[in-house]
């Protein structure tokens, strides 16, 4: 592993490095004060580090923020093997532990929150809070309607011509026409072969875990039009001490939609939760 081997200099996601791992080389980028609490943001399925654009803002003058793109997205690839959620936590790992930090803020979207809960459940000792933007839990039984739709999903993709599968993955996933724009223009990067791979590897991601709560600070943001808006109320419900919050007007991709609103949440919760005292590395 080279801990940060390849660094150029840019303007709104910061210092771009490149770590090596199994598979794949993975690019990230590191902005703001190197002292603050550490604050990751792990992006969307078939997206790459553009996805926090809007956010990352919002964020550099208190915090230092890691984005990245994660194996098979973006600069990550090619991706060499299978893509899994276990072996991206294992990057991001690898990742915080270049940057001699000990504990960070997991931050994330749809398949970027599987990143976030599975670092937090397999090591939650290097989880200052969990942010959850879009996110199923991956923890709870999603019954057996639940799990026979999560086996079926990538033949059914798999049987789709692909620019309709784009198509509708855009208009499913956002709301307004911009944040549409956007994800299919991230869409068209990838081949369909890629675009299947990732999502069969999120749908295995789902691992059930009776009576696991998380164990620290935890946010969840929901979009209004967001189709897994029942399971995440359920998911608020299950855990009473977690933040929920809905926000008027999105989709799925809350943040993309209404970025000033989920901002105005993250902001306020990171005040809250992080001590500002304490140093971000060990």
């Amino acid at each position: 592993m080279s801990a940060l081997g390849e660094e150029t200099t840019g303007e709104m996601f910061g210092r771009n490095f490149v770590i090596e791992r199994p598979g794949c080389r993975v690019h990230c980028w590191l902005a703001g004060a190197p002292d603050a609490p550490l604050v990751t943001l792990s992006h969307a399925a078939l997206t790459d580090h553009t996805f926090f654009a809007a956010q990352v803002p919002a964020l550099v003058s208190r915090y230092q923020v890691l984005t990245w793109d994660i194996r098979g997205h973006g600069a990550s690839r090619p991706l060499t093997g299978p893509f899994t959620i276990p072996d991206a936590v294992a990057d991001l790992a690898a990742i915080i532990d270049s940057l001699g930090v000990t504990q960070a803020v997991m931050a994330g979207q749809s398949m970027g929150t599987y990143v976030g809960q599975e670092m937090t459940f397999r090591h939650p000792d290097r989880v200052s809070a969990l942010i959850v933007i879009g996110g199923t839990c991956i923890t709870a039984d999603p019954g057996w309607l639940g799990r026979e739709s999560l086996k079926a999903a990538t033949p059914i993709m798999k049987a789709w011509p692909y620019e309709n599968l784009k198509n509708e993955s855009a208009r499913a996933s956002a709301v307004e026409a911009s944040s549409r724009e956007y994800l299919r223009k991230r869409f068209d990067a990838l081949s369909k072969d890629e675009y299947l791979a990732i999502m069969d590897g999120v749908d295995r991601c789902i691992h059930p875990e009776p009576g696991y709560r998380t164990p620290g600070p935890t946010l969840l943001i929901v979009g209004q039009h967001d189709n897994i808006r029942k399971a995440m109320a359920a998911w608020a419900q299950r855990e009473p001490d977690d933040e929920y919050h809905v926000i008027d007007g999105a989709g799925h991709c809350a943040n993309l939609d209404r970025p000033e609103q989920v901002n105005t949440v993250i902001t306020s919760f990171l005040a809250r939760h992080l001590d500002h005292g304490a140093e971000a590395g060990g």
